[in-house]
């Protein structure tokens, strides 16, 4: 009879007081459940949309989201790049002459 009783009425609420501890984990970590989040493209964390950059790429209509970070790091990439050939342009042209 005692082996009925803990089987039919603690283990259920065991259950249940756990499944309440995980879901209240679960909405604390998702403060603001207004705000949508996305993921960035290239470094693949999440922030608010308000603060991504969409755009569309290619034929299929694919729209990406871009983080301030992630720009910015590609600019600094592109311009890398841009003095790098500008320097191999000037260094040819000095051994023409």
């Amino acid at each position: 009879m005692l082996f009925f009783i803990i089987w039919i009425v603690c283990i259920p609420l065991v259950i249940w007081i756990i499944l309440r501890i995980v879901s209240r984990r679960k909405t604390d970590a998702a403060a603001d459940p207004d705000i949508q989040l996305e993921e960035c493209a290239i470094c693949h964390e999440e922030f608010p949309m308000d603060a991504l950059l969409e755009k569309e790429i290619g034929g299929y209509s694919r729209i990406y989201c871009f983080c301030g970070d992630c720009i910015e790091q590609l600019r600094l990439e592109h311009q890398a790049k841009v003095a790098h050939k500008a320097e191999e342009e000037q260094i040819s042209e000095a051994a023409n002459s």
